[in-house]
């Protein structure tokens, strides 16, 4: 008995140094991350494209001649006030709803396009889809190559990668005449990548290569951070290349992994080690 009193006495103490560590660290990492992120920033790229930064992930409402095209639909208020956004630039235009990956930050509001046209890429499940983002809509088209969209403005690829690089499905949005590129979680900028699930790190590298062998980049949105030039898409990149670097080579490891201490991260979750360990 006595023994038996002092396993559970120590389980205990366990316990609460585990919960003591679980608070601590939810409040000085998690809780400033999701404020944060829950910010948002709108950015008019030009009199049709609108970008808003942030509430999630980043997201588009692009205005055209016969439909309002969205990409991603956020999370909490930020949904909501993208939906009203959306349904006030659309003037009673159909909307169609693009999803780059099911992960919540990113479908959020899909609940509040119900009836609307929501396209998704075509590796998912409905069984998965529910699974990651819960009873939330569905998409209604699920594209397993790619679906091109074209008007008397613009020339939209809608293209599903044709391996698992950030989820097993993810889309990209490509804007021809533009030369904007929406990458979803593929491409972020100054933000260390959270590698969950199917994420691998060697095909997000075969990913980079084949979005710069398909498409004429001018303009990257990324999933999460500021939208910018060719140089965003560059220097994730460069992320990808370091973090394999460090892994085989333990002499530049802690210089490889300083080089990115001013990004967005959170430890153990989103972190160059994390990233090291995925490879």
């Amino acid at each position: 008995m006595k023994i038996i009193k002092i396993i559970l006495k120590a389980s205990a103490i366990c316990i609460a140094l585990f919960a003591v560590a679980g608070f601590l660290y939810y409040f000085k990492y998690v809780k400033p991350f999701k404020e944060k992120m829950a910010e948002t920033m709108l950015v008019n790229f030009d009199m049709n494209l609108m970008v808003i930064h942030g509430g999630g992930g980043n997201s588009g409402i692009l205005l055209l001649d016969s439909m309002v095209l969205v990409i991603d639909s956020k999370m909490d208020e930020a949904a909501i006030e993208l939906h009203k956004t959306a349904k006030k630039i659309a003037e009673g235009k159909p909307i169609y709803l693009v999803n780059t990956h099911y992960h919540p930050d990113h479908v959020g509001g899909n609940y509040l396009f119900e009836g609307n046209t929501i396209i998704a890429g075509g590796n998912y499940s409905e069984m998965l889809w529910k699974q990651e983002s819960g009873l939330n809509q569905l998409p209604t088209v699920w594209v397993k190559d790619s679906l091109i969209i074209e008007t008397s403005t613009e020339k939209i690829s809608i293209v599903n990668l044709p391996f698992a690089a950030h989820t097993e499905s993810d889309l990209v949005v490509y804007l021809h005449n533009k030369r904007v590129l929406f990458t979803g979680d593929l491409v972020l900028n100054k933000q260390i990548p959270m590698l969950m699930g199917a994420a691998k790190p060697s095909a997000y590298l075969t990913a980079f290569d084949y979005l710069r062998n398909r498409f004429n980049l001018s303009t990257i949105v990324p999933g999460h951070g500021n939208i910018g030039s060719n140089k965003v898409f560059i220097d994730f990149k460069q992320y990808f290349l370091d973090m394999q670097e460090a892994k085989n080579n333990a002499d530049q490891k802690d210089e490889l992994i300083a080089k990115y201490d001013s990004w967005t991260q959170l430890p153990i979750f989103m972190s160059p080690q994390a990233t090291i360990r995925k490879f």
